[in-house]
């Protein structure tokens, strides 16, 4: 027990661990900016609830495991210019079902059932939305955009480089330089107060039928399947202690508590682990690097925080996004076979045009309706 104890605080705090905490802000800036502008919640206690969740979870797995906006949740309540009630008692419900399944331990047989054929066809899916979304930032901001992917292609594979350091900070050189925000701004907020919400019984019931059922059955496929998936892939030699079942009961806590605070709803998910480990993250330093960061961040520069991420040049972020996108469409192809290819592009396509979860049961059907001639081939 105390060797385990150990080896789970060997947290590394690297110059690339570093690096890692700023990979998940791609996905991570515009849903932020969204509930902060349009939904209005308070900065302070997105980020503070941020923060204190990335660094819990770091100690708790050492694993670059950072937590994401629930994002069906998120698209409608920005379109729709939900309250900011409305999407803390929708995430609290949702926190409220997660411990529920997390705590009848029925998620780990779910999930140990589901093929490995299914789940590639959810990781390149995932990947073809997020190029998506990078390609209409690139688009809007080719310049940035080519310059970013260069620094990335030259830097990426040398460990010493901190990749997403780099491009943070040519984004902020460059709003300073262009004079759309002048460093006179750079201030100290006195501490902001936390607004505190009560989960409305009809917000609620509303919010959970219009987007809450929805997310849950998106968490079930990009979390407890695609997450834990890539785990093994990314970190095969590692023996962590992750499951579908204390998952769920992370996100049942996180967002039975957070929404008290002002905190949008959060889930973990396999886009954040493939961005922070693609530019470096490899241990939970990396999520306490950014918990850390976040809570400052929110106590005493949340107002000039959100002018920098309004600001911040839209090719840097798609440049960020594109590379994460990328490394989850080479990991659908691990253990690749021609066979199986036509169920995972489909299955893929199906995700992109309509959503992952449509994308996981036609991957998951048309495995079962040709389970014999994999049955056959694997003899």
């Amino acid at each position: 027990m105390i060797e385990n104890l150990k080896k789970n605080l060997s947290f590394k705090f690297t110059i690339n661990e570093l690096s890692g905490a700023f990979g998940d802000w791609g996905t991570l800036v515009p849903f932020i900016i969204g509930y902060i502008s349009i939904v209005g919640l308070n900065p302070a206690g997105i980020f503070f609830c941020l923060g204190i969740t990335n660094i819990v979870l770091g100690i708790r797995y050492n694993l670059p495991l950072p937590v994401q906006p629930q994002k069906s949740i998120a698209t409608i309540a920005i379109s729709q210019k939900w309250s900011a009630n409305k999407v803390i008692s929708t995430g609290f419900g949702t926190g409220i079902v997660w411990i529920i399944l997390g705590t009848t331990k029925i998620l780990n047989k779910i999930v140990r059932k589901v093929p490995k054929v299914a789940v590639r066809g959810i990781q390149l899916g995932l990947a073809l939305i997020l190029g998506w979304s990078a390609a209409l930032m690139l688009y809007n901001d080719y310049i940035f955009g080519i310059i970013s992917i260069i620094i990335i292609l030259i830097f990426i594979n040398r460990k010493k480089v901190p990749t997403a350091i780099i491009l943070v900070f040519l984004g902020i050189i460059f709003i300073f330089f262009s004079n759309q925000l002048d460093f006179n701004n750079l201030v100290f907020d006195s501490p902001i107060l936390f607004q505190f919400h009560l989960p409305d019984p009809e917000n609620l019931i509303i919010g959970m039928l219009v987007a809450g059922i929805g997310q849950i059955i998106l968490t079930l496929t990009n979390v407890m399947i695609a997450t834990i998936s890539l785990i093994q892939d990314l970190f095969p030699e590692e023996d962590h202690n992750i499951n579908a079942n204390n998952l769920a009961i992370n996100m049942g806590i996180i967002n039975s508590v957070s929404p008290f605070l002002g905190g949008m709803p959060l889930c973990h998910g396999s886009g954040g682990l493939a961005a922070q480990y693609a530019f470096g993250a490899r241990t939970g330093g990396s999520m306490i690097f950014e918990g850390i960061l976040e809570i400052i961040l929110g106590f005493f520069f949340s107002n000039f925080l959100f002018e920098i991420f309004c600001l911040f040049p839209n090719g840097i972020l798609g440049a960020m996004l594109i590379y994460t996108a990328f490394l989850l469409g080479k990991i659908s192809f691990t253990d690749f076979n021609w066979k199986s290819f036509p169920i995972i592009l489909i299955s893929a396509l199906c995700c992109f045009f309509i959503n992952i979860t449509f994308g996981f049961v036609i991957g998951l059907f048309l495995f079962l309706s040709t389970k014999k001639l994999f049955t056959h081939n694997n003899e």
